[in-house]
């Protein structure tokens, strides 16, 4: 068996990560760091009488914990769970006066001090995104160079280092759970109507009614940021009487629909981002073991999983082949304005769509005929 392993269970919501993440740490002796949120976190029953850790633990306001911070508590807690020997099962700044400087300023002001600073990382990022925008700021504000030298350094220094020499925890597997889109949906759909069954609503309010003036404080950043509360604020904002009426179901069941649009648009984002950073870095600069697994097949997620891992503890590797080339990382994220719409694009896949979709086409057709 390697010795000292750590499992990344990762993958949108509904692929099995819940269950499959209690069946390892069940078969192995190991505990579970999540970072699941409202009612779709696990429950006590569902848990099996395993440790997890990272759940309800955080103020409904804080906007300062971010993957850095994740990272500090995940590693700390990995090495508490050592020292029990148990197997980790992971299911995936400036200070004072900078910090309220920083805080006072607008998405689009922010965004604006980001552009005389790292005009290249302002091209890449939307206004709108706070985090990533103040993130770049901060970078270069301690260290005195721009995020995207920092990104070119970081290339230059890795570009002939085998990456699994590089990994805190060298025995590492991640396992990507995914299904069918189509099945995937039918899942989201349960989930949810489930979700509402257990209890949503009452959860919502009693949330809402104990951090009602820190949600209105902060936005869109802390958990305003996370889907499955931001979606029902319209419906929670309405007086409490109304919230049954049929105007109040109408803007609940809306917001269970953006749920579930939401959740799917996520799993898009995910299904790249484990495509660009775990599968397409070039030649040994990849990292030994991932695997993605179908869980199309509900029936088999659980014993699929096991199979997997305990081949991989056994001693055999695991490595997922890309799919074909699309459009590199700068191409997906390199911001395009629509002078037409006046509307920011991201990505040239997209500013393509823009350009053939009936929106920026009926705008054009309307400014010719008007001249």
């Amino acid at each position: 068996m390697r010795p000292n392993p750590v499992i990344f269970v990762i993958g949108c919501t509904g692929t099995g990560k819940s269950d499959l993440g209690v069946a390892i740490a069940k078969k192995y002796q190991g505990e579970v760091i999540s970072l699941d949120i409202a009612t779709n976190k696990i429950t006590t029953e569902e848990a099996q009488g395993i440790p997890h850790h990272l759940m309800s633990f955080l103020d409904a306001d804080s906007d300062r914990f971010h993957v850095h911070e994740f990272r500090n508590q995940a590693l700390k807690l990995i090495d508490e769970i050592r020292h029990r020997q148990r197997i980790p099962d992971n299911l995936i700044e400036a200070e004072g006066g900078e910090n309220e400087e920083l805080d006072s300023l607008r998405d689009e002001q922010l965004w604006e001090l980001l552009n005389e600073c790292d005009p290249k990382s302002a091209s890449l990022v939307h206004p709108n995104n706070r985090f990533r925008v103040r993130r770049a700021v901060e970078i270069y504000r301690s260290t005195g160079k721009t995020k995207s030298e920092h990104v070119r350094e970081q290339k230059k220094n890795n570009g002939d280092v085998d990456l699994s020499t590089r990994l805190r925890f060298p025995n590492s597997l991640v396992l990507y759970l995914d299904a069918a889109p189509k099945v995937l949906n039918e899942r989201l759909d349960s989930r949810v109507e489930k979700m509402k069954k257990m209890g949503l609503k009452d959860e919502l309010i009693d949330f809402y009614k104990e951090n009602e003036l820190k949600l209105s404080d902060c936005g869109a950043h802390g958990v305003m940021q996370c889907i499955g509360l931001k979606e029902f604020i319209p419906w929670l904002r309405l007086e409490p009487e109304k919230r049954e009426s049929p105007e109040g179901m109408k803007l609940f069941d809306q917001g269970c629909e953006d749920v579930k649009l939401h959740t799917r648009q996520y799993s898009v984002r995910q299904r790249r981002w484990f495509v660009s950073r775990l599968l397409r870095r070039r030649g040994e600069n990849r990292m030994e073991s991932t695997k993605m697994v179908d869980t199309s097949d509900k029936e088999t997620i659980i014993s699929t999983g096991l199979d997997v891992v305990e081949s991989w503890l056994s001693g055999t590797d695991f490595r997922e082949e890309p799919p074909s080339q699309g459009e590199d990382g700068h191409d997906a994220n390199q911001l395009i304005r629509c002078e037409v719409c006046d509307k920011l694009i991201a990505g040239k896949n997209n500013w393509q769509k823009h350009l053939n979709g009936k929106p920026h086409r009926a705008i054009v057709k309307r400014r010719s005929s008007q001249t």
